[in-house]
């Protein structure tokens, strides 16, 4: 699973011909399917074309490149009819609302994300303000959407039960870290350099050792009266 802005830029390479047929530049949402229906590339040069890839094309999706079979499966757009449909309806999903069936503001998308393996939008990231359903952002399941518009994603009532808030994700992970750091500071105090033992109080009948000083760890001793 990767959200969709970790496919901007990355770069699409041939696997046959072992080539960059050049860079991601934009994702095609098909608000039917719930799906990216395809990948618009950027050619490299000045006056580079764009081309498009229909998802099902798609060999794998890696940190750094998005690979294809052939150079070929990067067509022109008016070559495939149904893609040029879903790029002029331009759905983007960054930015529009989320409402309720009943009517109920949730708050708008500020991410989705996408199986890397089939395309499929699995979650949304909504981010809520005051006098919507929740303030801060949650994470909500795709299963929840109603519809995908190009203005408002309608979802099922009682949806905001399913969302799963960000800051508790992030609260755990600092808690764990603190935990981790605190016990590995306790690991540090109870080591001890070989032949040091830890300070204590002395045994009945034994006077405690006199402090020392300077570089010779000498016993201080009481300074002469000046005359």
């Amino acid at each position: 699973m990767r959200k969709s802005r970790q496919f901007k830029s990355l770069s699409v390479i041939s696997l046959d011909e072992g080539r960059e047929i050049g860079r991601i530049r934009d994702l095609v949402i098909n608000p039917q399917t719930s799906e990216v229906a395809a990948i618009i590339v950027q050619r490299r040069g000045l006056f580079g074309e764009q081309k498009v890839i229909p998802y099902a094309r798609v060999v794998s999706v890696g940190n750094n490149a998005l690979t294809v079979q052939k150079m070929a499966n990067a067509e022109r757009i008016t070559s495939l009819p149904n893609i040029l449909g879903l790029v002029k309806e331009d759905v983007r999903l960054k930015g529009v609302r989320v409402i309720s069936e009943g009517g109920a503001a949730l708050g708008h998308v500020e991410e989705f994300y996408v199986d890397t393996a089939t395309g499929k939008i699995t979650a949304f990231e909504v981010s809520g303000a005051p006098g919507e359903g929740f303030l801060g952002k949650a994470v909500m399941p795709a299963a929840e959407v109603r519809t995908i518009g190009k203005d408002i994603l309608i979802v099922r009532n009682g949806a905001e039960e399913s969302l799963t808030r960000s800051e508790s994700k992030l609260a755990g992970s600092m808690k764990s870290l603190k935990d981790g750091t605190n016990r590995l500071v306790q690991k540090v105090r109870d080591i001890h350099l070989p032949g040091e033992e830890k300070a204590g109080p002395p045994e009945p009948g034994e006077e405690p050792e006199p402090p020392r000083n300077g570089k010779n760890g000498a016993a201080n001793e009481a300074e002469p009266p000046e005359k």
